[in-house]
C-alpha cells in the first residue's frame, strides 16, 4: 500500500510495469466490503478523528491532508465527512488506486499512484494520517520514511498512524512468535463472530508478514524509536484494543507533530 523496494513490486503486464503491493496477497473487494468488520477497527477510525479535531480545531479552513497508504479508500470516505480537508490519497498499488478511485469520487480528493517513502512536497500538508498502513514499509527503509512524514509536513502539522502493534520481540523467531500471538488473537475473535471471510484475510496478512511479503509490524518501542529518529514529537497515543489483553500487542492510534520547539 505504501513503498517500492521491498514493500511493492514492478509486475510485468503484456510487456506493460505495474505497480501492485497488497493486490499480490489479498482480494482487495472482499477485503474493502469486510475490513471494517476487523477487531478494533472502527474504534480505531473513531481515534483517528478525534485526534483531528482534538490537535488541529477544523474551524472551516481548508486542511491540507496526506492519507498515504489508502487501500480501497475506507479511511477516505471517513475523512471526507469532516468536511474542510483537502486530502491527497496516496498508494502505490495500482489495483488499490483503481477501486479507490471508483469508491471516492469527490472533488476534494486526489488520487496519487506514487512512493509513500519518496513522494514529498515539503511543509505542504496540515495532516498525515494513515490506517493499518504504516507497516508496509520495510524495516529498512523506516527511518528514511519517517523523516519523509516530517517533510511534507508544515511546521505544527501532525502525522496520526491507525495501526497494529506487535508485542515485543528481539529477534526474527520472537518476531514470528509475536506476529502469531497477535494475528491469532485476531482471528479468533473473527471466528467468534462468525466473520470466516474476515478470518481467512487475516491468515493471509500473518502469512504476509511471516514470510516479509509487503507486511513488516513493528513493535511499540520499535516504532517509538522510528518515529523520534524523524525529531517528530509524540502527542498522544491510545490503545484501542484488546483492553484486557496485554500480552499480544493490539491496535492503536498514534499522533505526532512537527515541531521546532
Amino acid at each position: 500500500m505504501l513503498g517500492s523496494h521491498e514493500a511493492g513490486n514492478a509486475i510485468q503486464f503484456n510487456g506493460n510495469s505495474k505497480n501492485i503491493e497488497m493486490s499480490r496477497y489479498i482480494d482487495l473487494n472482499l477485503y474493502h466490503a469486510i475490513e471494517r468488520s476487523h477487531a478494533y477497527y472502527e474504534e480505531m477510525i473513531v481515534g483517528i478523528k478525534q485526534g483531528i479535531f482534538a490537535n488541529c480545531k477544523p474551524n472551516g479552513n481548508v486542511l491540507n491532508t496526506l492519507e498515504i497508504g489508502v487501500g480501497t479508500g475506507i479511511l477516505t470516505g471517513e475523512l471526507l465527512k469532516i468536511g474542510n480537508l483537502q486530502i491527497d490519497a496516496l498508494d502505490l498499488d495500482e489495483e488499490c488506486i483503481k477501486i479507490h478511485k471508483h469508491v471516492i469520487q469527490d472533488p476534494k480528493c486526489h488520487q496519487l499512484c506514487d512512493d509513500a517513502v519518496t513522494y514529498c512536497k515539503p511543509g505542504h500538508y496540515d495532516i498525515l494520517v494513515s490506517a493499518f498502513a504504516h507497516d508496509h514499509i520495510p524495516y529498512a527503509l523506516k527511518e528514511k520514511f519517517a523523516q519523509n512524514i516530517k517533510n511534507n509536513l508544515k511546521e505544527g502539522g501532525i502525522y496520526i498512524m491507525g495501526g497494529e502493534i506487535l508485542p515485543y520481540y528481539h529477534d526474527d523467531e520472537s518476531r514470528k512468535k509475536s506476529l502469531y500471538d497477535y494475528h491469532c488473537h485476531i482471528i479468533d475473535v473473527a471466528l467468534k463472530n462468525e466473520h470466516f471471510e474476515l478470518a481467512q484475510l487475516e491468515i493471509s496478512a500473518l502469512k504476509s508478514g511471516i514470510y516479509k511479503i509487503g507486511d513488516f509490524k513493528r513493535h511499540q518501542e520499535e516504532f517509538e524509536e522510528e518515529m523520534a529518529s524523524s525529531g517528530m514529537k509524540l502527542i498522544s497515543k491510545n490503545k484501542m484494543g484488546p483492553l484486557d489483553r496485554h500480552d499480544i500487542g493490539g491496535v492503536f492510534v498514534y499522533v505526532y507533530q512537527k515541531s521546532s520547539s
